[in-house]
């Protein structure tokens, strides 16, 4: 019931009351006073549990990143694929179908598990799809800073070195509230296990700045990683990387960019 439907009930049995002084208009309107009150309530405690709304109704804070930051690192997963090939689509479909509460998972869960039904123009999000050379992105057309990357390495002992960047809705200021997770890949086992210790690493690197961005390489083996300050808005503090991740063979090395 909206607000002016509630106004025209309660002023009905406000008349009601005033003209017949019937005892159980009194309590209906009681009654009625007090739903609109709880939904009143209800509301605003659901608001502010949601995040703050923005203009086009997406509530920020909804998207489940914080729950899977605290879970991926304790949590194995194994590939399923039709055919034996090992590659980034492979990859990318067990850490999505373990994480769909995420939006972009979801999409790109959606565009692996039924292909023939992507339509670039009419989907809500854009897959760059290079596999090939091991990357695979999507990202949500309302916000092109929210998605997921993804991108692997073979390592020198035969197993792989899989990468997922999860930006934050929005792109928090708040280095805790985006997920750099790397997998280990067993090709004798198809499980991926978490790499907490790298995604450590990277954190560390850049926890002297209020938040940071990574690119993972469609081209190439090195991730670029960007530290980025609040109140420094000039162009070196966001237009350039200020760390380089050389791939080694194994992991990486981080080096500072001067």
């Amino acid at each position: 019931m909206n607000r002016k439907t509630m106004m025209m009930v309660l002023a009905a049995l406000s008349f009601m009351l005033t003209a017949c002084g019937d005892k159980q208009a009194k309590q209906v309107l009681v009654a009625e006073n007090k739903t609109e009150t709880a939904v009143e309530e209800q509301t605003e405690e659901e608001i502010l549990a949601d995040g703050e709304m923005e203009d086009d109704g997406v509530a920020l804070g909804d998207t489940e990143l914080p729950a899977i930051r605290k879970a991926w690192a304790s949590k194995t997963l194994t590939t399923i694929a039709a055919d034996e090939e090992v590659n980034i689509e492979r990859f990318a479909f067990a850490f999505c179908l373990e994480y769909q509460q995420y939006e972009p998972c979801k999409a790109l869960h959606d565009y692996l598990a039924f292909p023939s039904r992507y339509d670039e123009e009419e989907a809500d999000y854009r897959v760059v799809n290079k596999k090939k050379n091991g990357y695979l992105s999507c990202y949500m057309k309302r916000d092109l800073d929210w998605g997921i990357d993804c991108c692997y390495w073979n390592r020198k002992n035969g197993h792989k070195l899989v990468a997922f960047w999860l930006p934050e809705y929005h792109t928090s200021w708040n280095v805790d509230e985006h997920l750099l997770a790397f997998y280990d890949y067993d090709p004798a086992t198809d499980d991926m296990t978490p790499e907490p210790n790298l995604t450590k690493k990277v954190e560390e690197a850049v926890a002297d700045f209020d938040s940071y961005w990574v690119t993972l390489p469609a081209e190439g083996k090195d991730i670029e990683l960007i530290g980025i300050r609040i109140f420094d808005h000039s162009k070196d503090a966001t237009d350039r990387p200020n760390f380089l991740l050389r791939w080694n063979g194994n992991d990486f090395k981080i080096e500072q960019k001067d």
